[in-house]
């Protein structure tokens, strides 16, 4: 049986056991997180309008979306959103999106490659560091959402086309799962919103997509929203195989103070069904 995941308080967060698997392990406390975002996002000009924390196993894995007064633009607000765990299942990463207002939908560009790193070493450092380098961005990342949108505007999609891009989501790229793809022909049938834009435009399949995916684990949540945002951007946009070099570019301005060469192992079963209010 999958995985429960809920919306909790951040007491509840910061009272979750921490774990202890070593000496070579470096905890992260997902109140070390809370405090550490709020910090850094409060030295860059950034003020809070929403905080929402989930958690599955009990605390275990857990994950943080912040929803930040920034902006004018009448669709969408700045977002920032970690990810973290003390099984081991996931190491702590972060981003840089937005959500969309109608809905409170996640969008998560495909030029953020969340910076991710093991737990041992220097590790609470790395993830200061981390959170100030997404966030030093967020203005360009912002920008750049915002003109990925109206350009999914412009993009009109027959029932056809609607019906490949969701089929290469689920098989080729295997981000949707068949309950999510269920809520997707729902959405194209009866949409639940309006998106300013064509019924039929990339940028409402993207958002039938994104709503879809409020149903991610927090194990999952961030990577894809990426994917699908890369996804769509390649197939409509400018964007072309940007993981690689970004991932570089991160690694360039960040230091690393100790080897992140091992990796966790991030899948999980899907279907939870939570949604965003």
């Amino acid at each position: 049986m999958p995985a429960k995941t809920s919306f909790v308080t951040e007491q509840h967060l910061r009272n979750a056991a921490l774990p202890s698997h070593g000496k070579r392990y470096t905890v992260i406390p997902h109140g070390f997180i809370i405090d550490e975002t709020r910090r850094e996002l409060a030295a860059a000009g950034f003020s809070i309008d929403k905080e929402m924390y989930k958690t599955s196993l009990d605390g275990q894995i857990a994950q943080g979306i912040y929803h930040l007064n920034y902006g004018n633009d009448p669709d969408m607000g700045l977002m920032f959103a970690w990810s973290n765990s003390y099984n081991k299942m996931m190491r702590f990463k972060c981003a840089i999106g937005a959500q969309v207002f109608i809905c409170m939908n996640g969008v998560v560009s495909g030029d953020l490659v969340n910076y991710k790193r093991k737990h041992t070493g220097s590790a609470l450092i790395d993830v200061t560091n981390s959170i100030q380098y997404q966030i030093s961005r967020a203005k360009e990342y912002y920008d750049n959402l915002v003109a990925d949108k109206e350009m999914l505007k412009q993009v009109s999609l027959k029932k056809n086309e609607q019906g490949s891009i969701i089929g290469r989501l689920l098989i080729d790229q295997e981000i949707l799962t068949l309950t999510q793809v269920g809520i997707i022909q729902r959405e194209i049938e009866k949409p639940t919103h309006s998106y300013s834009s064509n019924p039929n435009s990339a940028w409402d399949l993207y958002n039938h997509v994104t709503l879809a995916l409020k149903d991610s684990h927090p194990l999952n949540y961030l990577s894809d929203h990426q994917k699908v945002h890369s996804f769509f951007v390649n197939e409509f946009g400018q964007l072309q195989n940007v993981y690689a070099a970004v991932e570089d570019d991160i690694q360039q301005e960040i230091p690393l103070a100790v080897d992140v060469t091992e990796e966790y192992t991030e899948t999980v079963d899907s279907d939870f069904g939570v949604v965003f209010n």
